[in-house]
């Protein structure tokens, strides 16, 4: 009697893990949450599940509610790194279509240098602070360190342009690997100068080790799918010629859908990761 009520407990028991393998309730890896599909991962921004968010989230009921009240769906063309002879080759992009873009500079004096960023600002485009060195490892040493990398590029852009930039983007993003230690004392005392400075939250992740037109394309279309509000990460240095190439088809889509295309400055939305 024993034997058998022993092999019936051991059948039930299988039975009861069968159907809760099958049920869900055991779970050997999660699925990617919509925050982890969505948000970009660059190189030296591994591991930053645990600390980045987005204070504009993506696809939140705001978002809906905005795009069902026939708000405006803006995008806002960023890029990085240059200038470049990719840089022109956007900028011809851009003049095509009549639609206006921003510019974070990392500081590069020679007269080609000087003649695209010019181009750029007289043609209506943003130009903001990007990094002088943009060596993640010098720059967040210290804020002082930061300071002195950013006041370099600053007195650049203002030299070429004859205007103040009023905004910068952190290299790598404000939360990124290096600069735990003094991120929040770098955006308190910028923005205490009156400085604003934007991450983004749609990423073409062109700064990725594998990339391609396709990909980079893919990534901006889906990232400001039913987003009101789009603050795209692209690249514009030398190499980025798929950039270029994906921009081609990038515009005419987002346009076709109903999307306007803007500038970045002081008064924009704001779009910055949560710097605990």
């Amino acid at each position: 009697m024993l034997k058998k009520t022993s092999i019936g407990f051991v059948y039930i028991s299988i039975a009861i893990i069968f159907i809760y393998f099958f049920s869900g309730y055991f779970i050997i890896e999660e699925a990617p949450s919509e925050y982890e599909r969505n948000i970009s991962k660059l190189k030296y921004q591994l591991g930053f599940e645990d600390i980045y968010c987005y204070t504009n989230s993506p696809n939140t009921l705001s978002e809906a509610n905005a795009l069902s009240s026939g708000k405006e769906k803006t995008v806002y063309l960023t890029f990085d790194d240059g200038p470049s002879a990719r840089t022109e080759e956007i900028l011809d992009l851009l003049d095509a279509y009549d639609i206006k873009a921003t510019f974070f500079i990392v500081y590069s004096d020679t007269e080609k240098s000087r003649e695209i960023i010019s181009r750029a600002y007289n043609s209506g485009h943003t130009i903001g602070v990007h990094s002088t060195s943009h060596s993640y490892k010098e720059i967040y040493k210290s804020v002082d360190s930061f300071l002195s990398d950013f006041e370099i590029c600053f007195e650049y852009l203002k030299d070429i342009t004859g205007d103040i930039p009023s905004i910068f983007r952190f290299p790598g993003g404000s939360v990124n690997n290096y600069n735990k230690s003094v991120r929040k004392d770098i955006a308190d005392e910028l923005l205490r100068r009156g400085f604003t400075y934007f991450d983004w939250n749609v990423s073409g992740e062109d700064a990725t080790k594998s990339y391609s037109e396709e990909s980079i394309y893919n990534n901006v279309m889906m990232g400001c799918k039913d987003r009101a509000h789009s603050v795209v990460l692209l690249h514009d240095s030398a190499k980025k010629s798929e950039t270029v190439a994906a921009l081609k088809r990038i515009i005419p889509d987002l346009l076709e859908q109903g999307y306007v295309f803007k500038a970045l400055d002081e008064n924009a939305q704001s779009t910055v990761f949560r710097i605990d």
